[in-house]
């Protein structure tokens, strides 16, 4: 099949191919996932509105919170009923500390100092110890008489566990996406000589869409991926480690999402950089993250890793498969930190579930 042509694409290699493993992950790891405050999962009301922030995790944050103004983080998903840690970005520029009243699953309001930032676009961290229930769960943010800080996100580590009825299969979810409801306004090529058949469809919790897989081999520079083994190679993704490198296409199975456009918006869906995919080809079912994007008017690639991983030909120039790959991107939730893929498998084991049990 033919490889797409280079856009903001990237992902990359190491000096040995390692293939990921296939639904390895232990339940009994703890699982940490990161939530945006400006997600369209959650709900604002009351004057709460999202607002543009220069060092927000994905440049956004929500403001007005307080004074009547709430927010709801909806979907916080745990494995099993127990205690989280939940670490609370937030943004307060002013010269006070502000007060917030945390509420989960609608219970008692427990109220939270934040201190000051050092400006209104630098976030801070606070963790606060939460009781969670097992599958979604809902966390809200207010403050009936003063202003609360704004809100970057929150990041939350559950210890994992079992979930009802075990860990997905490839046959269960699949089971879930028979039929579409379009969500794309219009629909994507596989490739830049193919028509455009392939549609984004939106699902509880998920969206979806059927396509080829072409290999994204951009990124770290390795012994796999280089300019010698890949004509159109770029040294960068569009999401990055947590060290601020680029991903790395050999190790790491990622999948791309073409940028967003009048097709589109991945954002609006809920999805961005470190979004669990259930990634499936011949009945085989691997968890990738969102590492990158791609092409506006083009759908279907992931990195060497989920190619190899999947028994797909990995050679960026050569490889990749014509048909048959199903991708399931799951909202609201991201892995933290994103080159992790054992946490990927935790919180999409986790996710997977929660989508078989809504849909």
């Amino acid at each position: 099949m033919r490889r797409l042509t280079p856009f903001l694409a990237a992902g990359v290699m190491i000096a040995s191919a390692l293939a990921a493993p296939l639904l390895t992950a232990s339940n009994a790891s703890a699982a940490t996932a990161s939530y945006e405050a400006e997600a369209s999962a959650n709900t604002l009301a009351g004057g709460a509105v999202a607002a543009n922030c220069t060092g927000c995790s994905a440049g956004r944050k929500v403001r007005f919170v307080g004074n009547g103004g709430t927010l709801q983080f909806n979907g916080v998903t745990a494995a099993a009923a127990g205690s989280a840690t939940v670490a609370i970005g937030f943004v307060n520029g002013g010269t006070t500390s502000r007060t917030g009243r945390l509420s989960v699953n609608g219970g008692t309001p427990t109220s939270i100092s934040f201190g000051t930032t050092a400006d209104w676009s630098t976030p801070g961290s606070k963790s606060v110890t939460v009781s969670l229930r097992a599958g979604s769960n809902t966390l809200k943010f207010d403050n009936p008489s003063g202003n609360a800080p704004d809100f970057d996100k929150v990041t939350v580590t559950t210890s994992g566990g079992g979930g009802g009825g075990g860990a997905p299969t490839a046959a269960e979810l699949l089971a879930k996406v028979t039929s579409c409801n379009q969500i794309s306004n219009g629909k994507y090529r596989t490739d830049e000589e193919t028509s455009a058949t392939v549609a984004v469809c939106g699902k509880n919790g998920a969206v979806f869409w059927k396509a080829d897989m072409d290999i994204d081999c951009d990124g770290q520079r390795t012994t796999q991926c280089n300019e010698n083994t890949d004509c159109c190679f770029q040294n960068d993704t569009a999401f990055h480690q947590s060290d601020g490198r680029p991903l790395n296409s050999a190790v790491l199975p990622y999948v791309v999402v073409p940028s967003s456009s009048s097709i589109w918006n991945y954002r609006n869906s809920g999805i961005d950089g470190g979004s669990v995919v259930a990634v499936i080809f011949n009945n085989q079912l691997l968890y990738a993250v969102v590492g990158d994007t791609g092409p506006t008017q083009i759908i279907g690639e992931a990195s060497y890793s989920t190619a190899n991983t999947l028994g797909i030909d990995p050679d960026p120039s050569t490889g990749g498969t014509d048909s048959g790959v199903t991708y399931i991107v799951f909202s609201g939730a991201r892995v933290s930190p994103i080159e992790s893929h054992s946490a990927a498998v935790t919180l999409g084991e986790q996710l997977a579930r929660q989508f078989i049990d809504n849909n």
